[in-house]
């Protein structure tokens, strides 16, 4: 399996899921944003429905690698080059996450910037370079990170090297992940 065929299947059982507990796909919306993601309008409280939506023109990361003169894994960039979703709440072993996603260009962008800062730090800090897919639930600062040379997906403390290896892959790492439904 590929690693676009096992994030399509998890924004499969991520639909399934909610469709099945009649539970309304809903996130916090950015109103300056013109994000394909959003079904409706954004209400009172910041929040609006939402769908997954394929990328039109997979993101970019030729200029940030060129910039940081470092290439990026590919199952990274094939992981944020195929949709637009809002963040997925998942299970893992036991563990609640949240896998990162991007809402549309707008917030791309602020993803790429966001990398560019980690990768940086990484390198200030003297450490392998990791970037960073999603958080804990349980941690704001424990980080879902992908060991940019092995493509290993672990554990790390923000300004930490991978303290424990969940996944020799991304791939084997997102079918595993089951998702969790979160009632709005």
């Amino acid at each position: 399996m590929t690693i676009t065929t096992a994030l399509d299947d998890l924004i499969d059982r991520y639909l399934a899921a909610y469709t099945a507990a009649e539970v309304p796909l809903v996130t916090e919306a950015n109103g300056d944003w013109q994000a394909p993601i959003y079904v409706g309008a954004v209400r009172d409280d910041d929040s609006v429905r939402w769908q997954p939506v394929r990328q039109q023109q997979a993101l970019d990361f030729t200029d940030l690698m060129n910039a940081l003169e470092a290439p990026f894994h590919e199952d990274f960039v094939s992981y944020f080059s195929r949709w637009f979703s809002a963040d997925l709440a998942v299970d893992w072993d036991g563990h609640p996450l949240w896998l990162l996603h991007m809402h549309g260009d707008e917030d791309a962008e602020r993803m790429l910037a966001n990398q560019a800062g980690h990768v940086l730090m990484k390198r200030r800090l003297k450490q392998p370079i990791t970037l960073f897919l999603g958080l804990a639930e349980t941690s704001d600062d424990l980080l879902i990170t992908l060991d940019n040379d092995t493509g290993a997906v672990g554990l790390e403390f923000v300004g930490c090297s991978q303290h424990e290896q969940l996944a020799s892959n991304l791939t084997e790492f997102l079918q595993k992940s089951t998702p969790r439904v979160l009632d709005n």
